[in-house]
């Protein structure tokens, strides 16, 4: 199972940079301490772990004066390279760097990286360069499309809603719409009206399907990400905890950062299991937090 954190705690900022270190510093012989610089207390950092808590990819984001995002110390275990991991991390930054208004993302990728970063779709800027040390970098630049922002594949989010209003009915009358999809954040909204209980607030099953869907739809994004997109997703176990009534624009709210789980599996032909949390809102205000388990089965 793999999970996404923002490293805060001391344990997990040693164990963050301590990782950076090893695989990017420790192999040239460089000493602990200068995996870091002076802006890593002004940056972002993403950190990806393994079932047993370990770090397998980390990543930074810098947002320079200029409103540059700056990514910096992408590293990946030598064991989880070509399987989407560093692709997770890259989300996570660019998403974060969206938020603050970047207009793009730029990086100096090493020479064997420079394949992945245009497969995240950067572009080459000037030559091959050795005036980084012993390896040669490329400058890589990558324009953030602010219509991004709302939905990162209208194609997939389109073929998703009409998906679940052709084999799910009940989302149609309950007006459940997807309102964003960034490749880091999913969205959807509901129809307050249609989904009344007596006390002028929405049914709990309303709330407890809205966030299903979310949730079965993060997943189902990500298969088609990673293209697997003819997987069986069934829910096999959840939980919601209610906290307060739903007045008011009803959402549902999930990101990377809620999900944990290994699609690696599917590839060799095995089962996988996920698992999403979603934070089901009274306008801004959570309301509901919906937890659900799926496993995923390749066709």
């Amino acid at each position: 199972m793999f999970r996404l954190i923002t490293p805060t705690t001391k344990a997990e900022l040693k164990a963050y940079y301590h990782f950076r270190w090893q695989v990017l510093r420790e192999p040239w012989r460089q000493p602990e301490g200068s995996e870091r610089d002076a802006y890593d207390d002004m940056s972002q950092h993403r950190m990806i772990l393994d079932g047993r808590g370990q770090p397998i990819a980390v990543g930074r984001l810098y947002l320079t004066p200029d409103n540059d995002g700056q990514i910096r110390y992408m590293a990946v275990s030598s064991h989880y390279r070509g399987k989407g991991i560093g692709a997770l991390i890259m989300v996570a930054l660019e998403s974060y760097a969206r938020q603050e208004g970047a207009k793009r993302l730029v990086c100096n990728a090493r020479e064997e990286a420079i394949p992945f970063y245009i497969r995240n779709g950067f572009e080459n800027q000037g030559e091959l360069s050795d005036e980084r040390g012993p390896i040669r970098h490329q400058q890589m630049l990558k324009q953030l499309d602010p219509l991004a922002d709302v939905l990162r594949r209208p194609d997939w989010c389109a073929e998703l809603q009409d998906r679940w209003e052709k084999e799910i009915p009940i989302s149609d009358k309950m007006g459940i719409k997807i309102t964003q999809y960034t490749g880091y954040r999913f969205e959807v909204g509901a129809v307050l009206n249609a989904n009344l209980n007596p006390h002028n607030s929405m049914f709990a099953g309303s709330i407890f399907t809205m966030g299903t869907l979310t949730a079965w739809g993060m997943v189902w994004l990500l298969l088609k990400e990673r293209g697997l997109d003819t997987t069986s997703i069934m829910l096999v176990d959840s939980h919601i905890r209610y906290r307060q009534p739903i007045t008011e624009s009803p959402k549902g709210i999930t990101s990377l950062n809620c999900l944990q789980g290994d699609f690696d599996r599917l590839k060799s032909g095995k089962r996988a299991r996920v698992k999403v949390k979603v934070d089901l809102c009274n306008g801004d205000q959570p309301a509901a937090e919906f937890s659900g388990t799926f496993m995923l089965i390749r066709e």
